[in-house]
């Protein structure tokens, strides 16, 4: 591909963010990457993102841009019940798909998703943001410092106002016609597939949940206790609460044989690490981002400085890959496997059973 023509479908919160990352994406690669429609019944959404982002034509159906648009790449960012729709009909036009997440509404939805775009031979992507986080890649780094030892054991808390205000105010998330369910599908399935990527496939787990904010369908806490194949337990808690004024946090403590490695960032900042008899130190967030930014090799000079934007890092990706004819990564397929297993969690929350999940990777999609 010698140029990335991109049409991103849903001018919402998500929407917003890609478009800004691409734009200085763009302007970091001049003449590769143009930001050329966008899609949205709100009209005013529309003529902000215009006059903001820069995008020549606004449409306002996703099949009035797919039908219009010169681009050869979609961003998928509307809201989950409307991903399989958009999906299934930029496949047929053999476009390049960049999907959010959760991929769909349910395990069924997804498969036929991922079987529709791989039978159309087109790249796809998941927007899993947090296998380019800074602290979790350099996170996951140290796990692999042999002086560390086995993984034995991990804590992991995600909570975040529930986003129906705040700063992720989508209202369609308290609807269960329009979103895959709550917490844990629509936030925590970031967490769950963190899991995988750091330790590898889950085994079994046993799951409970709770609705206390009273929307029907929608949970707004989840605690999963999971038994990963690298032989460690992980204990996972989402929460959606009603703090307006506390930010979308994550909290992850990993005890080794030999290590203790924690951090409250989920995006950028810093790292405490135990190693042996040593004393508990703190990596700073810029120590970090400087780690991390090393081990990019694809990396423009000219975005050094905001690459501790992990939805910058991934949304590269996604365009460096489709400029040098590189599969995607992570693929759709990664996120269907996201999706099974949010959905091993729900079944066993539902039924006050344990259950045998099995090794749910697909080794060929990264």
């Amino acid at each position: 591909m010698q140029q990335v023509r991109i049409g991103v479908v849903g001018a919402g919160v998500i929407g917003a963010t890609h478009s800004a990352v691409l734009q200085q994406i763009a302007g970091s690669l001049p003449g590769q990457v143009e930001l050329v429609a966008v899609a949205d019944p709100n009209p005013a959404h529309l003529d902000f993102f215009k006059s903001v982002y820069g995008y020549k034509q606004t449409f306002a159906s996703a099949p009035e841009l797919l039908a219009n648009a010169d681009i050869n790449a979609v961003f998928v960012c509307t809201p989950t019940c409307y991903h399989a729709e958009v999906v299934h009909a930029a496949a047929e036009r053999r476009l390049s798909i960049f999907c959010e997440k959760p991929l769909a509404m349910d395990v069924a939805q997804a498969a036929a998703m991922v079987q529709a775009t791989e039978q159309a031979r087109v790249a796809t992507q998941i927007g899993l943001v947090l296998r380019f986080s800074a602290v979790f890649t350099v996170l996951r780094d140290l796990l692999r410092d042999p002086r560390a030892g086995r993984p034995m054991a991990v804590v992991f808390r995600d909570d975040q106002v529930f986003p129906i205000r705040g700063v992720h105010d989508s209202a369609w998330r308290a609807d269960r016609t329009q979103t895959a369910g709550g917490t844990l599908i629509e936030h925590g399935v970031h967490d769950l597939d963190l899991l995988t990527w750091l330790f590898g496939p889950v085994q079994r787990l046993r799951a409970w949940e709770r609705n206390l904010a009273g929307h029907p369908g929608v949970e707004d806490y989840v605690a999963v206790e999971l038994e990963l194949a690298a032989g460690l337990r992980a204990q996972l808690v989402n929460v959606w609460h009603n703090m307006i004024q506390r930010p979308s946090n994550r909290r992850l403590e990993i005890f080794c044989d030999n290590a203790f490695l924690a951090t409250e960032a989920d995006m950028s900042g810093s790292i405490t690490a135990q190693f042996g008899d040593g004393p508990e130190e703190v990596i700073s967030e810029s120590d970090v981002l400087r780690r991390f930014l090393a081990s990019q090799s694809n990396a423009p000079h000219a975005l050094h400085d905001v690459y501790g934007v992990a939805y910058l890092v991934q949304d590269l990706a996604f365009v460096q890959a489709l400029l040098s004819g590189a599969p995607p990564a992570p693929s759709m397929r990664v996120g269907l496997d996201a999706q099974r297993l949010a959905a091993a969690v729900y079944h066993s929350a539902r039924n006050n059973v344990e259950v045998e999940v099995g090794d749910l990777s697909s080794p060929a999609t990264g």
